[in-house]
């Protein structure tokens, strides 16, 4: 990826200075040829996952259509007055966009419980897809930016342009999803989103078919992951020995100076 504002904003950190490429040539057919199956491995975890996000629309459909709206917009309600009463409308806030969950080939991991260990309030929203989660999320997440609080923002692995969690760093204040993705259980104040759902009406072996199907296509999408990280590790064979590590340690050190030095400068721009 090419930097958009070279020097300005981004810059290029060059890994590639600090290899020995004559130490290559005698790997360079099996580099070649470990890279493409790499490369179709991930484009075939892909297509499992991209069918398993289908079936999870479907899912998320069946609870959307039967979905209480009344009731979730007493509880956005309820919980804006909880965590937002002392606080009134003033200038808008800023917000941080993040990933605390992700696919790997361990499976899916998580790291919320350790995003959450400063917050002394957790509010827990349990439900499947189509339950109400990201509208009070998004809620939530507005209502504190008209109230000039800075939010952390953190997106969901499998619909990025869904929220997952969010944190009010200000507040000491972090609502979470326990979902479908993360299957998390999160200590704190439990909110049970299904509740809000008239499950009366919904075609209960319709919606387990979903859940089964969903669940067999990400964990086969997974499962592919897994074998790719093999290919990776063999391919790093060919890389370890012809590495200068002095060179990476000294650049690593450099890089970690400067993030530190752009947190330091952005915390003193949001007055934290």
């Amino acid at each position: 990826m090419d930097p958009q504002n070279p020097g300005a904003v981004d810059e290029v950190l060059n890994m590639g200075a600090h290899w020995n490429e004559e130490g290559f040539k005698k790997y360079r057919e099996n580099i070649i040829k470990t890279n493409k199956q790499i490369q179709a491995t991930f484009q075939r975890a892909y297509r499992f996952i991209g069918a398993a996000k289908l079936v999870h629309d479907d899912w998320s459909n069946y609870n959307k259509v039967f979905l209480d709206y009344s009731k979730l917009a007493s509880l956005e309600e309820e919980l804006k007055s909880k965590i937002l009463s002392q606080y009134e409308p003033t200038n808008i806030g800023s917000e941080r966009h993040l990933f605390a969950t992700a696919f790997t080939p361990n499976g899916i991991i998580t790291f919320m419980d350790e995003l959450c260990a400063d917050c002394e309030k957790v509010y827990v929203l349990n439900g499947g897809p189509g339950t109400g989660k990201t509208q009070i999320l998004k809620f939530m997440v507005n209502e504190s930016l008209k109230r000039g609080l800075f939010v952390e923002i953190y997106h969901d692995p499998l619909i990025p342009e869904r929220i997952e969690h969010i944190i009010i760093p200000a507040l000491k204040t972090a609502i979470v999803t326990s979902n479908e993705i993360n299957n998390k259980k999160f200590n704190g104040i439990q909110i049970y989103m299904e509740n809000l759902v008239d499950y009366s009406l919904v075609d209960k072996d319709e919606l387990q078919r979903d859940k089964e199907i969903f669940y067999d296509l990400l964990n086969k999408g997974l499962s592919i992951i897994s074998s790719a990280k093999k290919l990776h590790d063999d391919l790093e064979i060919y890389y370890i020995g012809n590495m200068l590590f002095k060179d990476i340690d000294e650049t690593y050190n450099n890089l970690i100076n400067k993030l530190l030095k752009y947190e330091e400068d952005y915390k003193k721009e949001q007055g934290l």
